[in-house]
């Protein structure tokens, strides 16, 4: 894929959205996971302090202790984690769970909520997350309050919080490879409409279609309503081109006609060399208006058409056949009656014409066109048995003003009328040495 290719931007985009979307997803679930972790703590801790109010009892002394300890056994370990403290208010007395040791967890001011929620520093540097509830004592504590705090090390918080990110990152890649995947097939079946227009187009260009037509999703059919407007303004274009032309070749071979009569006349007066040079001239121009006239015919490009390839031969031989050059030859005709090639009739009498009038000109006794189908493409032969011509002037043939022979008359225009109808239509053009004679081969494409 290329740079300019929509599938990789689509792409592009997708991964980005997807890494995007995943990245913002862990992170909110990882939050909301340290969330739930933070109220199971805070439920257990809450447990942990209704077990140590309810524990709490007075010595024969007076004093406030507490008899009936929760039964966690992580309180009993020094620096286990967990602890619980107890301010006695107003005697300033404190009771400790045995895992705070010898250290005390310095709670803030008072204040009149009952319930509150702290991190603080704990034994050993570690941030404890406490919950701390105010209790008034009943009376037989004579009327003794209470800040009695349950703390657990928040090391355990986050050694829960990575073990879910370790069993959340694969579960996120799997998604990701899914929405990934999706978004790759959701891309080649938004994008099938465009692969349909390229293969219209082609069918189109081919010659096998004439327009885009219809059935095609609703984002892409005003594309091809427009691209099939196009088509017609162009074909209606290339239709007054053509009328042009036309108009313009009347208006040429006209005069040129009046400029032979005058040649004949002038002949006939004995002004020979006059006579001779304007007829030189005469056909010198009628061959140029024939080349631009066609050259302006197809210079809009192929049109969507199929010719009749045997159909359009015999016309063209029978045409050749009256003049000078073709009555004494033997025609030999092997064509197919449904061959049929992608080129317009007049096109391709003007390509047969040329080739056949040519071979005419140069045969001893026999012309030979045939013609057929092979895989990929329509081919036509026009083969005479004239003399040939040097291998090493083959090259010249197709050249511009090149001709089969120096003792020919003439510009050598007429194959290069062929060349230009030949490159218009695809249409592979070859000269060779048909021992005897000059193999002429057309090759029209299928598509």
């Amino acid at each position: 894929m290329s740079a300019g290719s929509l599938r990789l931007r689509f792409l592009i985009v997708g991964v980005l959205s997807v890494t995007l979307a995943l990245a913002a997803s862990a992170v909110g679930l990882v939050f909301l996971f340290k969330r739930h972790v933070e109220r199971r703590v805070e439920t257990e801790l809450n447990v942990y302090l209704n077990q140590l109010v309810a524990g709490l009892d007075r010595t024969a002394a007076g004093e406030i202790v507490v008899a009936t300890p929760p039964g966690d056994p992580r309180f009993e370990r020094p620096l286990s984690g967990l602890y619980w403290q107890i301010n006695v208010e107003p005697s300033g007395k404190m009771l400790r769970s045995r895992s705070l040791w010898d250290a005390e967890l310095a709670l803030p001011p008072p204040s009149e909520r009952k319930m509150r929620r702290h991190q603080l520093t704990g034994p050993g540097g570690a941030i404890v997350y406490l919950v701390e509830r105010r209790y008034q004592l009943p009376a037989r504590f004579e009327g003794a309050s209470i800040r009695a705090v349950a703390g657990l090390d928040t090391a355990e918080i986050r050694e829960s919080v990575g073990d879910f990110i370790e069993d959340l990152i694969p579960f996120l890649l799997v998604i990701g490879g899914l929405l990934l995947a999706a978004g790759w097939a959701q891309v080649i079946v938004g994008l099938r409409p465009l692969t349909s227009v390229r293969e219209r187009l082609a069918s189109i260009r081919s010659g096998r279609r004439q327009r885009l037509g219809s059935g095609l999703p609703d984002e892409v059919q005003p594309l091809a309503v427009e691209i099939d407007a196009l088509l017609d303004a162009r074909d209606h274009q290339v239709g007054k081109a053509k009328a042009r032309s036309a108009d313009l070749a009347h208006a040429l071979k006209t005069p040129l006609q009046v400029l032979a009569g005058d040649a004949e006349r002038l002949q006939a007066k004995g002004e020979t060399e006059i006579a001779a040079e304007i007829t030189s001239l005469t056909s010198v121009m009628h061959r140029h208006v024939e080349r631009e006239l066609t050259r302006a015919r197809i210079a809009a490009g192929p049109g969507h058409t199929r010719a009749d390839v045997r159909q359009v031969a015999e016309r063209v031989i029978n045409v050749v056949r009256r003049t000078p050059d073709g009555q004494n030859v033997i025609w030999c005709v092997d064509i197919p009656d449904d061959l049929s090639a992608r080129i317009d009739a007049d096109d391709l009498a003007e390509l047969l014409g040329n080739l056949i009038e040519n071979a005419a000109r140069h045969a001893r006794s026999r012309v030979q066109v045939s013609g057929g189908a092979a895989k990929d493409h329509v081919f036509v032969n026009v083969v005479d048995d004239g003399p040939g011509i040097p291998a090493e002037r083959l090259g010249e043939a197709l050249s511009r003003g090149g001709r089969l022979d120096a003792s020919s008359s003439g510009t050598g225009l007429g194959l290069a009328i062929v060349s230009d109808i030949a490159e218009a239509w695809g249409v592979r053009l070859s000269i060779e040495d048909g021992e005897p004679g000059v193999r002429a081969k057309l090759r029209f494409p299928l598509r």
